[in-house]
């Protein structure tokens, strides 16, 4: 999960893993980086702790070079009908449903 990211990011190696299929072409933009035209997917049936996420979209980029062995950034957008509460003292992340 990025706190800061507008926009969840897929690694080619899992879209591939999970037989996504490509869509449409979207913009992203990084902080200090030029926007940038990716290929994306919608992942559906996806799950933070015991929260359901709803369909959402992520773009397709190479994700090696962040170095820590991830493979799905979960932006914002993943998020749509939680609240995030953080609790920075203890560590945690809290999703409240908005219904």
């Amino acid at each position: 999960m990025d706190t800061g990211a507008s926009q969840s990011l897929v690694d080619p190696r899992l879209v591939k893993q999970l037989g996504l299929r490509e869509e449409e072409r979207s913009w992203i933009v990084g902080i200090g980086t030029e926007p940038r035209q990716v290929s994306s997917v919608s992942i559906t049936g996806a799950a933070s702790g015991r929260c359901s996420l709803t369909r959402f979209s992520a773009g397709i980029m190479d994700l090696t070079n962040l170095r820590i062995g991830i493979h799905l950034i979960l932006g914002i957008n993943a998020f749509r009908g939680y609240r995030l509460q953080f609790d920075f003292n203890k560590g945690t992340l809290h999703l409240l449903s908005d219904q």
